[in-house]
């Protein structure tokens, strides 16, 4: 077998191969009997037609298609060992030429890191979660609205009112929103500044017109800094009446007896959450640190690959909220390519993150033990049932064969390198501290983790392949 390669782009190679004609032959003859097996040559038995006379019957290609459909994979495999090569996925091979035969292979090389000096680097740990009492009075507000009855009034509109309304927004030429019969709450958070201030005062089925400015720093880049008209109809007012903080209302809430355990309760579930967020923040920085030190080269179709599973992340969580994702689709006013698209800078930073990680972990020696993976199983057990009730089996099963164990450990791994690796850089390497980091704290009591992957870049450097991304 002659082989040579050609690099045509970052961890692409095009990949010349020329094999050895008797491998050739034997191959086409043992197509041709085959052949001859399920379209009978006349006058003789299924698989004995002399070879000559299936070649004339059936024509040189189609035997030699069907040949390389027998050692096509073997070929491929035996040239990337010859040119010492590692490929992302399986390469569409195509002929050259038939006689002599040459093949030709778009391959895609497995992701290659190359981590920079990481033992003197450092990141400052973030401040240790402190709960106040306003903090406290905060989440038993939020709890308050939950719980609050919305009275229609004939009044005009006031801070803090409920409304149903259709809003029109112009800047220019361009419609920025045009929304019919949307509820929302009047209060200061809305943006743009001044628009609550401006439904002030109105009545139901009033129409006002009034100009507002986006602020320069706003975060959708494409309305910062920008005027719009806006024609806002309303529809209906609603009083909002809260619920008095007492007794009743924790157990209105959950299995409390007094607004003491409420408040207790809702301190502790906002120090998890403070702390989850602390550790994502950590794991964060201490990943785009080792990231600015490391090379890091990618061929297109593990970008393209990432891309389709930040699709997919995406869409889940909608599901998730009983939302079908065409839906959600219509409502942004994106077709599916450009949601795609959109999320490309997203998913070129979440793969040379899974990458650097999944690199690290080689490079210190991490693995996930066997309780390990059978407490993050049951995890995933108990966040399926949590979201799909009697489907979760029978969806558990049909993952299992797609891989799910494999994904399972890549995801477990790669939270515990980001562990490792925050407890190296803010100097907790000896704290105990570092587990704590890797699950972002430990979910309420009957609630499961769910998504475990969205936080953090999960597969290996070599994704294409089906073993463990550590050895």
């Amino acid at each position: 077998m002659k082989v040579s390669t050609e690099t045509v782009a970052t961890r692409e190679v095009v990949l010349t191969i020329e094999p050895d004609p008797d491998v050739v032959q034997q191959a086409m003859r043992r197509a041709a009997r085959e052949i001859s097996r399920w379209r009978p040559v006349p006058g003789f038995r299924p698989g004995r037609a002399p070879y000559t006379l299936v070649e004339r019957m059936f024509g040189r290609e189609l035997i030699l298609a069907q040949a390389l459909e027998e050692v096509g994979s073997d070929l491929f495999q035996e040239a990337l060992k010859e040119a010492d090569l590692k490929a992302y996925d399986q390469g569409q091979m195509e002929i050259e030429s038939q006689d002599p035969l040459v093949l030709k292979v778009n391959v895609s090389l497995v992701p290659q890191v190359e981590l920079g000096d990481y033992s003197q680097l450092r990141i400052e740990p973030e401040p240790e979660v402190a709960i106040t009492e306003e903090q406290i009075d905060a989440e038993l507000e939020a709890v308050r609205r939950r719980y609050a009855q919305y009275n229609p009034v004939e009044r005009p509109l006031q801070m803090g009112d409920q409304v149903t309304v259709d809003i029109k927004g112009v800047s220019g030429e361009e419609e920025i929103v045009n929304d019919e019969r949307v509820t929302l709450e009047v209060t200061d958070t809305l943006m743009p500044p001044g628009f609550a201030e401006a439904l002030v005062g109105m009545s139901a089925g009033e129409t006002r017109e009034f100009t507002l400015t986006y602020p320069e720093d706003y975060e959708e880049a494409d309305l910062a800094g920008r005027e719009v008209d806006y024609t806002v109809t309303v529809h209906t007012v609603r009083e909002i009446e809260l619920p008095e903080v007492d007794d009743e209302l924790a157990k209105m809430v959950g299995d409390y007896e007094t607004v003491a355990e409420l408040r207790e309760a809702l301190a502790d579930r906002l120090k998890r959450r403070l702390e989850a967020e602390r550790n994502q923040k950590e794991i964060e920085a201490a990943t785009e640190a080792l990231v600015g030190i490391s090379k890091v080269e990618y061929p297109q179709a593990a970008l393209e690959r990432e891309l389709d599973r930040q699709v997919e992340m995406q869409a889940a969580r909608v599901r998730r909220l009983g939302i079908p994702f065409e839906n959600y689709l219509n409502l942004l006013g994106q077709p599916f390519d450009q949601f795609r698209e959109n999320l490309r800078p997203v998913a070129e930073q979440a793969l040379v993150q899974r990458l650097v990680l999944a690199e690290y972990a080689r490079a210190e020696g991490l693995g996930v033990g066997d309780s390990e993976m059978q407490q993050e199983l049951n995890s995933f057990a108990l966040s399926m049932a949590a979201s799909y009730g009697e489907r979760a089996p029978g969806m558990i099963d049909e993952m299992a064969n797609s891989g799910l164990i494999d994904i399972i450990y890549r995801d477990t791994l790669l939270r515990k390198a980001a562990a490792h690796l925050v407890a190296r850089l803010t100097g907790r390497e000896e704290s105990g501290e570092a587990e704590a980091v890797a699950e972002g704290g430990e979910p309420e009591a009957g609630e499961a983790k769910t998504d475990s992957s969205a936080e953090l870049p999960a597969d290996s450097a070599e994704e294409g392949e089906t073993s463990s991304p550590v050895s």
